[in-house]
């Protein structure tokens, strides 16, 4: 506890120096403790220095804590709860665990060794990369559940957008891509009765400081770090996201028409070639239009247009290609 209570003394005065004493004095221990504690954050990856003026948070380090988090976070609901962990085998799987808990409770992990993407397959979620799930409780009709997806694939674009500055677009059904590479992926699980949404648990993964070559192959990937050519902090981001995703949760929970334009306005897919990947089987047409209920309307090679309401999208030309 005494760890903690210096961690969180010396991120409140970050940049400025504390007195050793000072903070001895106001945590009611030891000068010795407070050194103690000390050398354990230095040893976790905390910049301290030390004076005879005493010690000072130089630089945050990069690490999802749920102090770090916490710091500065803007929000009401979301992240009322964090729950973070070195690892766990999925988020996803963890937060269903505390569906029944608070609304806005966030799972993050340093490392998933078992996460899944949609369709079940597996998703390569190293040290570096974002990896979170929020749960959440909308006021919507289970057959209204896509709009939470729509929601987090905006909010997490306003996000990488507004601090990074970069162009996001999103390819149907919940791929984030800059440049045409993939930068976050979204995985939204519901659990409802007959006619009532009970949670929503939004998945949520972004290559933060990765190298695009240490990810899985079989899917062209970016990364944060690498489009912009520095490393970012992970809980600067997830405080973002967090705050964005509140945001187009009230957006979403008021019937605005606003997330769905932008969601459109984002699309990746609009206009290109693709190849459907269901369950049922596969086909490949022209991507027309995103549908109110976040369905995808492909135009068949033989003329038949079809909504295409779940499955996977595979992008065979480049937008504005002649087909």
């Amino acid at each position: 506890m005494t760890r903690e209570e210096v961690k969180r003394g010396l991120i409140g005065g970050l940049g400025s120096w504390i007195s050793g004493q000072e903070l001895a004095a106001s945590l009611g221990i030891s000068r010795a403790a407070v050194w103690k504690a000390v050398a354990s954050l230095r040893a976790e990856g905390y910049e301290i220095e030390a004076s005879k003026r005493g010690y000072r948070l130089s630089a945050l380090p990069d690490l999802l804590t749920e102090d770090l988090i916490r710091e500065g976070l803007r929000t009401e609901l979301l992240g009322r709860r964090i729950i973070a962990s070195e690892a766990l085998p999925s988020t996803n799987a963890e937060a269903k665990r505390f569906a029944a808990s608070e609304e806005g409770t966030v799972v993050i992990a340093e490392v998933q060794t078992a996460g899944r993407g949609r369709m079940d397959r597996s998703w390569h979620s190293p040290r570096g990369g974002v990896w979170m799930s929020i749960i959440l409780k909308p006021q919507i009709p289970p057959a209204q559940a896509f709009r939470v997806n729509i929601a987090a694939a905006v909010a997490v674009a306003r996000a990488l957008e507004g601090l990074y500055g970069l162009e996001v677009k999103i390819k149907w059904p919940n791929d984030l891509m800059v440049g045409g590479r993939k930068v976050s992926g979204i995985l939204t699980e519901i659990g409802a009765d007959m006619d009532r949404l009970d949670y929503a648990v939004v998945g949520i993964g972004i290559n933060a400081n990765l190298d695009p070559g240490d990810l899985a192959g079989g899917w062209k990937a970016t990364s944060i770090s690498s489009e912009i050519g520095r490393k970012v902090l992970r809980a600067e981001l997830v405080r973002r996201v967090l705050e964005e995703l509140e945001g187009a949760s009230q957006e979403m929970e008021a019937s605005s028409g606003r997330l769905q334009e932008e969601w459109s306005i984002r699309s990746e897919t609009l206009g290109r070639r693709v190849r459907i990947l269901a369950r049922d089987g596969e086909f490949e047409g022209l991507a027309e239009a995103l549908e109110a209920d976040g369905s995808l309307a492909v135009r068949r090679d033989g003329g038949l247009l079809e909504r295409v309401i779940a499955g996977d999208c595979v992008h065979l030309r480049p937008a504005g290609e002649r087909i």
